[in-house]
């Protein structure tokens, strides 16, 4: 008797799949299939990965029984299948955990894959016999317009609650209801595109060109050049050959501002994949992806998994933001997925950034990639001037230079709109009493307690840990305590009560924590509702303010003397992102930069030679070091309630990999890491640096089943970072 054998993908740490016996012979399996297995005393959902027949009963004698598959066809098609496995193998993840990562939710904890449907209505008949009402005659005429049918959803919003109306027409069979997918609502509406300019056409014409190859793409394009035109543009062509658009972008935030455009100038399927929609919507966009039903998919770093079997073209925003990597979990970096993805389609990818990460410049160097530039503001605005300010001068309040305050007049003034930005949230930094030197600390990270004085609360802004705010010191009873240090909560008090008669608006994570707060905050801004801005990177990010003539950066040293090697590359992103907001329109910008260093190398080399030649020396000082881009890194962090048991573990693992004999790989450590408790648990990691990917990829595939079996596994959370962005 032949028996088969399936192995499965079980979400669990465990980095290897599980065997299981199948008792059903009327089901033609296949890989990518569900399953619901037994494991240990739980039942899971897990994936087909491999299939094996045998007549050996000996072989299957200890074999658990599935309980039933899930899908009739798979759920994966290849490409997905095999994409997963890369995922796993490459950033050594347990596969089953990487399959949790591409599925959504409602998917992988077993729900339908069917595509949800909705009630429809058409003509089926004439009217001449009948007189009808006024609702009812309208309803005529709607559908009259839409020959193919309307969903009941979209005559709601035309004409309201109307369900006798249909009901009337439908026993008058004049109307019937039709049950069809769920869709996406096409914009009937899209107005003709803009003209390009000679730079945006030749970017278009030269990714064009390559249409049918995998075609690496660096799109670098100033602040303001129009680099959203030139993907609209390659979106239609796309969709006109028939084919399927992925387009990433790094924050939630901007998704109402893309989306919006799309539907605009397109007329195709658009569908959205981030977390800020619900579980049925995510599954019903990711199936219509995947049926072939979804022109565009537009989403933030998890959407680069939607199956797409008619992809032709890959877009990534801002491909240098930190947000396409993922922090903890399955640590994949969304950019380094896409290139993947797109040379296995063997399509086109555009990477879009007019701050490339030095990884992108790197490749360019290299020659792995091809150089689009834009050089001017698609709008025929200047570039706005920089200047920089001694934070050490005459301050007004609060961390407000006393030129800066005279600038925000004089644009207020003008009733033009001003941006200040601060990466800090919170009221102060620092909450601490002149008579001991106690200060606010989180008892559960090596960090201090953030002041929020509208909630009246002590927040740590890395564990989450919130207490009242105290009025005396816990010490020595004082009640004089002061603050220190300034946060977006407390320059937007300053600012009102310099301008009172003026509106301020924060926008930071506490201001935008309720469903659309920051979609509506963005349209109150471009309606002139605001006139003083205030705000976190949040609003540093892609975000077309036409009336934003002045951008003030407050505290700007943060990023000179940071423990981080890519700390440098990041503040000159920032900053270039930030100022890239003034004077986007017709209004000229300026922009304010208040430093203590005025004198730093940095700011000199940023303000009179810009980014590409900031971004150069520091890529010259990387292969100096031979740090990433030009050198391949990896860390292996742990963590444990117990101090010592970190440290211990990954000294252990140290200990392995010194056993083998190779040159190729420098190991570092372990350390404690620069905060070493967060969240009541202590941290430490394992560096690993090489020249090349190969020998540390090698190091770690010949180590994995030792790492695994140490003892220390079981006291100690431990994860590997392969292409780290953060090492503190």
């Amino acid at each position: 008797m032949k028996l088969t054998i399936l192995q499965i993908a079980l979400p669990c740490p465990l980095r290897l799949s599980f065997d299981y016996l199948s008792n059903n012979s009327e089901i033609t399996w296949q890989t990518g299939m569900r399953v619901k297995v037994p494991f240990g005393n739980r039942e899971l959902i897990g994936i087909i990965v491999n299939i094996q027949q045998t007549h050996e009963e000996n072989k299957t004698s200890k074999l658990k029984t599935i309980i039933e598959a899930i899908d009739q066809q798979p759920i994966f098609e290849a490409d997905l299948l095999s994409l997963t496995q890369w995922l796993s193998d490459y950033y050594h993840h347990p596969i089953g955990d990487c399959f949790q990562t591409v599925l959504p939710k409602k998917i992988r904890l077993g729900g339908s894959a069917e595509l949800e449907t909705e009630t429809y209505w058409q003509l089926s008949g004439d009217k001449n016999e009948f007189k009808l009402g006024k609702k009812q005659q309208q309803l005529f005429t709607l559908l009259k317009d839409h020959p193919e049918g309307i969903s009941q959803k979209v005559i709601y919003q035309h004409i309201g609650q109307c369900r006798t109306s249909l009901l009337g027409l439908e026993d008058k069979k004049i109307i019937r209801s039709v049950q069809n997918i769920k869709q996406p609502l096409i914009s009937h509406d899209a107005v003709q595109h803009c003209q390009l300019n000679q730079e945006q056409q030749l970017a278009v014409d030269s990714v064009w060109k390559k249409k049918s190859l995998f075609s690496p793409f660096l799109l670098q394009g100033v602040t303001g050049s129009g680099k959203t035109e030139v993907y609209m543009q390659l979106a239609e062509n796309m969709v006109n050959a028939g084919k399927q658009i992925l387009i990433l972008i790094p924050e939630i935030g901007l998704t109402t501002q893309f989306v919006d455009r799309f539907k605009r100038r397109l007329n195709a399927r658009i569908v959205v994949l981030n977390s800020a929609i619900s579980d049925g919507e995510r599954t019903q966009s990711w199936l219509l992806a995947k049926a072939g039903l979804a022109d565009i998919v537009i989403g933030t770093r998890s959407a680069v998994f939607t199956p797409l079997p008619n992809l032709g073209l890959i877009i990534i925003d801002e491909e240098h933001d930190a947000s396409y990597k993922q922090q903890d979990g399955l640590r994949y970096h969304a950019r380094n997925v896409a290139l993947i993805r797109a040379q296995r389609a063997n399509v086109p990818i555009v990477m879009g950034s007019a701050t490339p990460s030095l990884e992108s410049l790197y490749n360019v160097e290299q020659q792995r990639y091809q150089v689009l530039t834009l050089n001017q503001r698609a709008t025929g605005a200047n570039i706005p001037k920089i200047k920089l300010i001694d934070s050490r001068g005459p301050m007004a309040n609060s961390g407000i230079s006393t030129v800066l305050y005279h600038a925000i007049k004089t644009q207020l003034a003008a009733d033009n709109q001003v941006l200040l930005f601060i990466n800090r949230r919170g009221f102060a930094p620092v909450l601490m009493c002149h008579d001991c030197g106690w200060q606010a600390t989180c008892s559960h990270c090596d960090a201090r307690m953030i002041v929020h004085q509208r909630r009246n609360i002590l927040c740590c802004h890395h564990c989450g840990l919130i207490q009242r705010l105290v009025e005396q010191c816990p010490t020595c009873k004082a009640g004089d305590l002061k603050t220190y240090g300034a946060g977006t909560e407390q320059i937007e008090h300053t600012l009102q009560a310099y301008f009172p008669e003026t509106p301020v608006l924060r926008i930071d994570r506490d201001s935008t924590q309720k469903v659309n707060a920051f979609a509506e905050i963005v349209d109150d801004i471009r309606q002139g509702g605001a006139k003083i801005l205030v705000g976190t990177q949040m609003l540093a990010k892609g975000h077309d303010f036409h009336d934003v003539t002045l951008v003030g950066v407050l505290d700007a040293d943060q990023g000179l003397f940071s423990a981080d090697f890519r700390a440098t590359e990041s503040l000159a992103q920032l900053i270039i992102q930030v100022t890239g907001r003034a004077g986007r329109g017709d209004k000229k910008g300026e922009v304010f930069i208040q430093t203590s260093q005025p004198q730093h190398e940095f700011w000199q080399d940023l303000i009179k030679h810009g980014y590409a030649f900031t971004a150069q020396k520091i890529l010259a000082e990387r292969k100096m070091m031979a740090m990433p881009p030009t050198g391949s890194l990896c860390v292996i962090r742990a963590e444990a309630q117990d101090e010592p048991l970190a440290m211990q573990f990954l000294s252990e693992v140290s200990g392995l990999f010194h056993q083998a004999s190779q040159q190729d790989v420098i190991i570092m450590g372990p350390v404690p890491a620069i905060m070493e408790k967060r969240a009541g648990r202590y941290r430490a990691q394992l560096l690993l640096l090489s020249q090349q990917r190969k020998p540390l990829h090698q190091l770690l595939d010949h180590f994995m089943p030792s790492i695994s079996s140490l003892k220390l596994t079981r006291k100690v959370r431990w994860s590997i970072d392969i292409d780290p962005l953060d090492l503190l």
